[in-house]
């Protein structure tokens, strides 16, 4: 005999991720559903038995510790084994980040297969978010933010090739362009990014063609000489406003990139932009 939990309930924080309902199913032998079209992300995970996924033309067999994605507007069925049929849980979301996520963790349309790596964190935190549901003791921020706990489960600890890599790489530099005016430094990068700063500074490297630290200096120095050009804020200000705390450090690696003081340069830009609009 079948056993089923199933919840629903939108909640969103945003447009960049929304849970739209889990739940969790004992399934009967030979059980199935679809074929179908689901209007967002739907992710299962297989706890114990088998079964087999179709999509897109092709079958794929199924075991514990595995799971299966269907994407937005994809057909898609799945169905239990006759003889040792599975339980699984599963969470449905979408929003403007979720496949972002998705694709961090490795699933796609072209990696619709999942092999939990987490060491029963995964499926601990997916079970623990339908009894929630099933309890309401939860509100939805509360939810949404173990939504993103079982996600970040999903995602690989250490890159096993180049392109999980450049992702550590991509998610660093946004880290910096979003976060240069504050005082962060290459172990804040490591960390945010979630790797050891020795292999970040490996892949940065590798990707970038210099450390992260000359990277971060260079980029500060890059939107402080724009600030000069374009604004009439205090030299000191541009400096704290780019994350240099010392004025005299500011100056110092100014000259060295740019062979002037920081009002200098200001100065050539004005005369500059003066003699161009003549």
């Amino acid at each position: 005999m079948a056993e089923l939990k199933e919840y629903y309930r939108e909640i969103k924080s945003g447009d960049a991720l929304a849970f739209y309902f889990c739940g969790w199913e004992k399934c009967r032998p030979g059980h199935s559903f679809g074929p179908a079209v689901r209007p967002h992300f739907l992710f299962h995970l297989i706890l114990s038995g088998k079964g087999h996924y179709d999509r897109a033309g092709e079958r794929y067999e199924i075991g514990p510790g595995q799971g299966f994605l269907i994407l937005p507007g994809e057909s898609t069925c799945y169905q239990a084994d006759r003889e040792d049929p599975w339980e699984y849980c599963w969470i449905g979301f979408g929003g403007r980040a979720a496949a972002d996520i998705l694709r961090e963790c490795g699933l796609g349309k072209e990696t619709p297969i999942y092999r939990d790596r987490s060491g029963g964190r995964l499926r601990r935190e997916m079970m623990q978010l339908v009894d929630s549901f099933g309890n309401g003791d939860m509100n939805g921020y509360m939810l949404l933010g173990r939504l993103y706990l079982a996600l970040s489960y999903m995602m690989p600890k250490q890159p096993a090739g180049g392109t999980v890599a450049q992702d550590y790489v991509n998610r660093a530099l946004d880290f910096i362009h979003n976060n240069f005016g504050y005082e962060i430094g290459v172990a804040e990068i490591a960390r945010t990014v979630g790797i050891d700063r020795t292999y970040l500074y490996r892949i940065f490297r590798q990707q970038v063609g210099e450390s992260p630290k000359r990277y971060l200096t260079a980029f500060r120095l890059r939107m402080a000489a724009g600030m000069l050009e374009e604004t009439s804020l205090p030299v000191t200000e541009v400096a704290l406003s780019c994350g240099f705390k010392e004025t005299s450090l500011f100056d110092r690696q100014f000259r060295g990139t740019y062979g002037c003081t920081p009002l200098q340069y200001r100065n050539r830009a004005k005369n500059a932009s003066a003699i161009g609009g003549e």
